[in-house]
């Protein structure tokens, strides 16, 4: 039986098939293996468009980020920026669950990041940072509910409580990240004055 593959191979193909594999079966599944398999190669082949499974995630990575469509227009408040770039990267990552542990993971080439742009509203690399971590738990943390990967354990609820509990709407997050937004801000402008940035906060964060 021929193993020539049914289409030439690209980085682009191959970081695409290592997300499918990823969505499938989880980052543990994906192997260079595995990827080779499915494309009817040999394994040491895939060398020839990547350095390894490294690369494979970076690339995974890529192609799942790419699914990512920022706030248009933008709001002209940069907190509700801030906040419908979250909302966005929820939605992403929730249709790709067992990608969350790479949610925080930078990209070589990227652009600036949702922590750089913190920086340029007047936040201290510190009150940015804390900002940013707080930010992108609350993302990970609802997406993974909001997914069902991690079903809502309601047992024992009233039964008033108990559908909505295993609900998480787009609008519960959204005043979450708000909120969050609003307290490291009250923060920083106590007693200083606001001023606005003239910068783009990109993409993903």
């Amino acid at each position: 039986m021929s193993t020539r593959p049914a289409q030439p191979l690209t980085r682009q193909l191959l970081f695409e098939r290592a997300l499918a594999i990823v969505d499938a079966d989880g980052l543990n599944a994906l192997t260079m293996r595995r990827l080779a398999a499915e494309l009817g190669v040999q394994a040491p082949s895939l060398y020839n468009h990547v350095a390894g499974k490294d690369d494979l995630l970076d690339g995974a990575l890529r192609v799942m980020r790419s699914e990512f469509r920022p706030p248009s227009p933008a709001p002209a408040d940069w907190k509700e920026l801030i906040a419908g770039i979250f909302v966005e990267y929820r939605r992403v990552l929730s249709a790709h669950p067992n990608m969350m542990p790479l949610a925080g993971r930078r990209l070589p080439g990227e652009g600036d990041s949702g922590l750089e742009y913190l920086t340029t509203l007047g936040f201290s690399a510190d009150e940015a940072v804390q900002m940013w971590q707080s930010l992108l738990a609350l993302t990970v943390g609802f997406s993974l509910f909001a997914s069902g990967h991690t079903p809502t354990d309601t047992r024992g609820l009233p039964w008033t409580l108990r559908e909505r509990a295993g609900q998480w709407h787009d609008e519960t997050f959204h005043r979450a990240l708000l909120a969050v937004i609003e307290r490291y801000e009250q923060a920083r402008t106590a007693g200083v004055p606001e001023a606005g940035p003239d910068h783009d906060a990109g993409g993903p964060p």
